[in-house]
């Protein structure tokens, strides 16, 4: 397990080479540009929400409970940095999600030599606007109840300890989620079927997510850190289903809509 664990952090640091090699480069500059804006913006509000917010919380906090301030700041602390974290990534994430679809397509031709069926051009640009946007929808949906009931759990006493922790390793598989799930929706693989796919090689999975999830918390290197997860996320397909006995068979045409083709392959961290 600590191997695979290695193995899956080793993925991201083949994207960051992936996304700095030529040809690559330009993909940087949209992302730079919109997440740099992006960025400022949320900051700004987490400022102005911090103290204010706080205040109200600990005013709903019995005197009985007074001791438990420090537990309260530091589950509030990190409820700001993850949500904030969290609306930059997702936001950053929707807005660019035809880019790196389209960068994940590029990449994944590039590691197998395999050619799509269609051109990579505008046109197929264009037309994968719509399906990677639902697909981005589909995400927040799987992850807004989690982070809700986790929101929640966080002001019972007792049980916020250990929250801050449960929200770092759940932050990290949605890392995974997030960015090996642009090739697998360009192979026509359902949203479900990602999801079963890591779970299969959950200690790579947490590799990949954990180390991607503490780099997007660093200002400035998180610019680059979303592009090169997504090709970090293309190396983490490629090479996991590379060795699986029996790949992922009878997918759906590529850049052909939403996706309902299901993955069942039987690779797994054991």
């Amino acid at each position: 397990m600590i191997n695979k664990f290695f193995e899956g952090t080793s993925y991201l640091a083949e994207g960051f080479r992936l996304v700095l090699a030529p040809g690559l480069r330009w993909f940087l500059l949209v992302p730079i540009a919109a997440n740099i804006a992006l960025f400022v913006l949320l900051f700004m509000w987490a400022k102005s929400m911090y103290a204010d917010g706080m205040t109200y919380l600990m005013s709903w906090v019995p005197e009985w409970l007074a001791f438990m301030e420090w537990a309260f700041w530091l589950v509030y602390i990190v409820a700001m940095i993850m949500l904030m974290f969290y609306a930059f990534v997702s936001t950053a994430n929707l807005i660019g999600a035809p880019f790196y679809g389209f960068l994940a397509e590029i990449v994944e031709q590039r590691l197998t030599g395999e050619k799509s069926d269609e051109p990579m051009n505008l046109r197929t640009f264009i037309a994968m606007i719509p399906r990677t946007i639902f697909r981005e929808i589909r995400k927040l949906m799987y992850y807004l109840p989690r982070v809700i009931a986790l929101s929640i759990l966080g002001f019972v006493p007792g049980v916020n300890a250990i929250v801050a922790v449960v929200w770092i390793i759940f932050s990290g598989w949605m890392m995974a989620v997030q960015y090996v799930d642009y090739p697998a929706d360009n192979k026509g693989v359902s949203f479900d079927g990602v999801r079963r796919f890591l779970e299969q090689h959950r200690s790579a999975s947490l590799g990949f997510g954990l180390i991607t999830f503490g780099l997007t918390l660093v200002p400035v290197v998180n610019l680059i850190t979303l592009p090169a997860a997504v090709c970090g996320g293309v190396v983490f397909w490629v090479r996991q289903n590379a060795n699986l006995t029996t790949l992922p068979e009878h997918r759906a045409p590529k850049h052909s809509g939403p996706k309902t083709q299901q993955l069942d392959a039987p690779g797994s961290d054991r």
